[in-house]
């Protein structure tokens, strides 16, 4: 990736494709421009993120949108912006999600190991979910997981203060080094007390259709964790 030059990358994520004419998917113009808020979020945005209040959710790999799809059936005035490659799985989620009682989904099919907090407006987000991130598990493709110990200290502008991250895998080496990665960030804070982690899902969280296979499948328990950004820091 590092080879590629930066405006030949930008050409290649947001190459015209179909699925482009959808309203619900957004494009951002420059590399390194934020797509703006209105594009993005309804216009009468509430003053901060409480019972009943509208949140804004960023989802990093939605696949077919069963988690969103349920998430917007439970909350239905959030914001939900996610990030989604394939095309096959966008038009799925957005065929789903009209069927609703008038959601808000924002997609945005950028490869977002290429291009993330360069076109997120910041301190713009009350929610960032990643659901079972490839694991990457041999040794020399660690460098390809998103989770790396720089994700906090790139997440944290997108956050509105007090906001939250949630991760979920269930590959234990893959979660042990995730749990490690914020423990020493000196921006966040365990929200789950003692281990800092669960082998349980959240009765918040809808179930996803990974955790599902794997789990009837395979007897796999995923580990979830969950950080909030302290209060005090800067947006």
């Amino acid at each position: 990736m590092s080879e590629v030059p930066l405006a030949r990358l930008f050409e290649i994520a947001t190459r015209r494709r179909p699925i482009h004419s959808n309203p619900e998917v957004i494009l951002p113009v420059q590399p390194d421009r934020p797509i703006a808020p209105e594009a993005l979020f309804r216009a009468d945005d509430p003053p901060a993120p409480g019972d009943g209040v509208r949140r804004r959710i960023l989802e990093l790999g939605s696949g077919w949108g069963e988690f969103l799809v349920d998430w917007l059936q439970q909350h239905p005035a959030d914001d939900y912006v996610a990030f989604e490659i394939k095309s096959d799985r966008i038009r799925r989620t957005i065929k789903r999600v009209r069927k609703l009682e008038a959601p808000h989904l924002r997609v945005v099919p950028v490869n977002f190991a290429w291009f993330l907090e360069e076109i997120l407006p910041p301190a713009a987000f009350d929610w960032i979910i990643v659901n079972f991130p490839d694991p990457w598990p041999k040794r020399r493709h660690w460098k390809h997981r998103l989770v790396q110990p720089d994700f906090p200290e790139r997440m944290a502008p997108l956050l509105r203060p007090g906001g939250q991250i949630h991760l979920a895998t269930d590959y234990g080496p893959y979660a042990r080094k995730m749990i490690q990665i914020f423990r020493r960030a000196a921006d966040f804070e365990a929200v789950f007390p003692d281990s800092d982690f669960l082998r349980r899902r959240p009765a918040d969280v809808p179930v996803t259709r990974f955790e599902q296979i794997t789990g009837e499948s395979e007897g796999r328990t995923p580990y979830f964790t969950r950080w909030r950004l302290r209060s005090g820091r800067p947006a």
